[in-house]
């Protein structure tokens, strides 16, 4: 609880500012542990800068979890946490909740289903203080690095391994799917073992007719 209180206190920061950036990055590692991170660029307005420090501070939020810089007229806050798997990253996570609703997990055998199922959460009651919205946003981008071979996803860039979605205020209704593969590809290794006895095989039958060919020539 007094981590969500903490959290919460942190978004408190963005409804002082207007005109407010961010990025959403989610990496999923091969053991299936997640890396979360979010990064703003707010207006350096009403001492936003020193206002963002005493926030982080006084709730005692480990220095290793965030940063704080100016960079010309903004004020550039990054936050990352740790997971251990993607169900705790679902049931823990304090950061998607201030866009989503709640994000969407089935895992078979062999695969993970992740998806949105409501609209982002740019302003409703939960979001509102005083009029004021806690995710007052032009733009976020949602990123998630897979390493896994992805067999569905409804991305609007993809680089790499690097899939991404551009959420705004003019595109509310936008969800987010992904359906990945929870094992690698093995390397061929019996196809490959197959092609090169193929290959030595004819590489020595031709071989072979040549060298009857030019034996023939000399009689």
């Amino acid at each position: 609880m007094k981590k969500i209180v903490k959290l919460c206190l942190l978004f408190v920061l963005i409804i002082m500012t207007a005109g407010c950036s961010g990025n959403y990055n989610l990496k999923i590692n091969k053991d299936l542990s997640i890396d979360e991170s979010l990064e703003l660029s707010i207006n350096n307005n009403n001492d936003a800068y020193n206002k963002t420090l005493k926030i982080f501070e006084e709730n005692n939020i480990e220095k290793d979890n965030y940063e704080v810089k100016i960079k010309e007229d903004e004020v550039i806050i990054n936050y990352k946490e740790k997971f251990i798997s993607i169900e705790d990253y679902i049931l823990n996570s304090k950061i998607y909740p201030q866009l989503f609703e709640k994000i969407g997990y089935n895992k078979t055998k062999n695969d993970i289903d992740l998806y949105t199922d409501q609209k982002i959460k740019f302003k409703n009651k939960y979001t509102e203080i005083n009029g004021n919205n806690l995710t007052d946003f032009d733009v976020i981008q949602v990123n998630i690095e897979n390493p896994f071979n992805v067999e569905l996803s409804n991305e609007d860039i993809v680089n790499d391994n690097i899939y991404t979605w551009s959420l705004t205020k003019d595109n509310p209704n936008k969800i987010i799917k992904m359906k990945f593969k929870t094992s690698f590809n093995r390397f061929p290794y019996k196809s490959v073992i197959i092609g090169l006895l193929i290959a030595i095989l004819t590489i020595a039958f031709t071989y072979n007719v040549i060298k009857k060919y030019r034996n023939l020539q000399k009689i």
